[in-house]
């Protein structure tokens, strides 16, 4: 959440001052600092972070989400092999049982397996996995909180028990206090918490320490006054995705560049190396994926203010078939209680095209179709079905820009399942991903299973003119960030950089990894069934399918 300038008094700034050396440092530590993209998200190497905390407060935090999701190390549904030598997100393998209870399931469904009997929700664990019954203890997760605590009508998202969104745990973990070591600088009393949903989940019920977390610089300043404002070298909110669900580590990344790279307002990453210390020292928890939350900083470098509406859009109201206020949380502007862009803007999408050029004309003044079309475009080509359209109405944000006359654009999000694996599976099979799983010989590029419960995809997509503008987006990425020699390079570039500190003498302790062995590392990320190959070969099927499409 942004938060409000606020002006101390000229004792009370004196008083900080000599509280908190970080209070000194303004062009690091402070509210006005500038973002150092450069230092924080550097793209040439690979950056350090310490983190430091009591003992005590690692304790709150594992007690916080044993009463959520079980013992710490539990396991539940899932089983505990390493990831296979094919592609991606192989790691967690789930049981036989737990397969198999969601068999002819969709993703949400209510399931049960085993003797005594688990009670769970059916979600995909893995990149290339099929749906597994997720079990956790009576009064968390799916058992204990099936709607997700935000939408009428009960079920997931309220439709009539469809499945709109899947969130396993009953609320947002806990903040604790850490210290943060960055490049030389210091960062005291920084709000540290778990965050994700089933890769979160899938960590803890494996008893692996490389846990994703979220740091928020300035969570805790009414407990600690002397870090009100604080930033981190501009920033305030940053995410630290663990890769469970990729053990190939790259496709976050990959991805979430490739957005960006394409014009879109997606944003930055980097690898991090993560060193946490409960009291006893310094431990190596691994290589992180670092993911810049859409906040102040990205609003204004992409858009030039962030005083507009930011939301993250879930349930029933996500899908933009209804608007439903609740589904809209503000992550911006929270206490203004007005929806109205976005309400606006639903309706356009929904009104009869009868005369499109007025239908066309009323949504454009309410939502960039061009941006969205662009994303639904590279979404598609890289196959990724954990978005709109596919198995979440979740993964994006909304923004309305004042410079823009308060229109609404797409922030793309959650990137980790894209790129199916050549395995098959779920991973980007389905409406969004074309083909089922990693198979890629018919991609379905216009979404003709996409029905009408999708009516972003599908009453644009029927509209002649916008589908000839994605069609034209689908030619121009197939040409420039997706041309097969310059992704090749990219990822082998990201592989050579990061496979020190993932394996061999300075990478992760094999408890704590998800890229198993090196051979399957290097087989998961470059091999034949790897991100590059998976890319390099829906992209001969796409320049196919649009051949023989109009």
């Amino acid at each position: 959440m942004l938060k409000v300038c606020r002006r101390l008094t000229p004792v009370a700034a004196v008083v900080l001052a000599m509280a908190s050396p970080s209070a000194q440092r303004d062009d690091t530590h402070g509210r006005d600092a500038v973002p150092d993209y450069e230092r924080v998200f550097n793209q040439d190497s690979v950056g350090r972070l310490e983190i430091r905390m009591a003992s005590s407060d690692w304790e709150a935090v594992v007690a916080d989400m044993d009463s959520m999701a079980g013992r710490f190390g539990g396991a539940g549904g899932f089983g505990m092999p390493q990831p296979g030598p094919g592609g991606g997100g192989q790691f967690p393998t789930p049981s036989t049982e737990a397969i198999a209870a969601c068999g002819g399931r969709t993703e949400g469904d209510a399931c049960s397996f085993g003797t005594p009997a688990v009670s769970g929700r059916c979600v995909q664990t893995g990149n290339a996995s099929p749906l597994t019954c997720v079990g956790l203890p009576a009064g968390g997760g799916p058992g204990g909180n099936p709607g997700g605590g935000a939408n009428p009508g009960g079920g997931f998202g309220g439709n009539n028990g469809q499945r709109d969104d899947v969130e396993l745990l009953p609320r947002t973990p806990i903040y604790v206090p850490v210290d943060l070591t960055f490049d030389g600088e210091t960062f005291h009393h920084v709000g540290f918490r778990l965050k994700g949903n089933s890769s979160l989940v899938s960590t803890w019920q494996r008893g692996a320490e490389k846990v994703p977390f979220r740091l928020n610089i300035d969570a805790l300043e009414e407990r600690y006054p002397e870090v009100v404002n604080q930033t981190f070298f501009g920033f305030q909110n940053l995410g630290f995705s663990n890769n469970i669900l990729d053990s190939s580590y790259l496709r976050a990344k990959v991805v979430t560049d490739l957005m960006r790279e394409s014009g879109l307002p997606a944003p930055r990453t980097a690898f991090m190396r993560v060193y946490l210390d409960r009291g006893a020292g310094l431990t190596y928890l691994g290589l992180y994926t670092m993911i810049e939350i859409p906040d102040e900083p990205m609003l204004d470098t992409a858009f030039g203010s962030s005083a507009g509406n930011l939301y993250k859009p879930h349930g029933t109201g996500g899908r933009w078939t209804v608007f439903v206020a609740d589904d809209f949380p503000k992550r911006t502007n929270d206490a203004d209680q007005d929806w109205t862009d976005v309400e606006d803007a639903i309706a356009a999408l929904n009104d009869p095209t009868s005369d499109r050029e007025v239908w066309r004309r009323r949504l454009e003044a309410r939502v960039d179709v061009g941006v969205f079309l662009r994303w639904l475009a590279l979404n598609t080509l890289v196959g990724n079905n954990d978005a709109y359209g596919g198995l979440s109405a979740h993964n994006y944000y909304l923004y309305g820009s004042p410079r823009h006359r308060d229109r609404l654009f797409w922030i793309p999000w959650d990137h980790d399942l894209a790129i199916p694996s050549a395995t098959g599976g779920l991973g980007g099979g389905g409406p969004v991903g074309g083909g089922g799983g990693g198979q890629t010989a018919a991609l379905d590029l216009f979404h003709t299973r996409i029905g009408a419960d999708w009516p972003l995809i599908r009453r644009l997509l029927d509209d002649p003119v916008y589908r000839a503008t994605y069609r034209g987006y689908l030619e121009e990425l197939l040409n420039s960030v997706l041309e097969p020699a310059r992704v090749n390079a990219d990822v082998r570039a990201e592989y050579d950089r990061i496979v020190p500190y993932v394996v061999g003498a300075s990478g992760e302790a094999p408890e704590r990894s998800f890229a198993g062995t090196a051979a399957q590392f290097e087989a998961a990320a470059v091999g034949p069934a790897g991100v590059a190959a998976t890319l390099q070969s829906r992209t001969t099927a796409a320049r196919a399918a649009l051949s023989s499409t109009r």
